[in-house]
């Protein structure tokens, strides 16, 4: 393999390397959401998840699928 064949084969590798990042992290961040409280519900939403041992952005995400099945 000649020097030239080398560089060409490392570019394809690591233009293969970047397409998979790329790949990997399209749809990473479509579906974030953010949301504002007033000091009192955010005291009971981090009080509640640290008693019960949840994640706030799975206890959120919980409300919102009870809200919705139950609308």
């Amino acid at each position: 393999m000649t020097q030239e064949e080398a560089e060409f084969a490392g570019r394809q590798v690591l233009d293969q390397l970047q397409e998979r990042k790329l790949d990997r992290h399209k749809d990473y961040n479509r579906n974030i959401f953010s949301i504002r409280t007033d000091d009192l519900l955010a005291k009971q939403i981090r009080t509640f998840c640290k008693d019960n041992k949840v994640p706030p952005n799975q206890f959120i995400k919980t409300v919102l699928q009870n809200y919705f099945t139950n609308a």
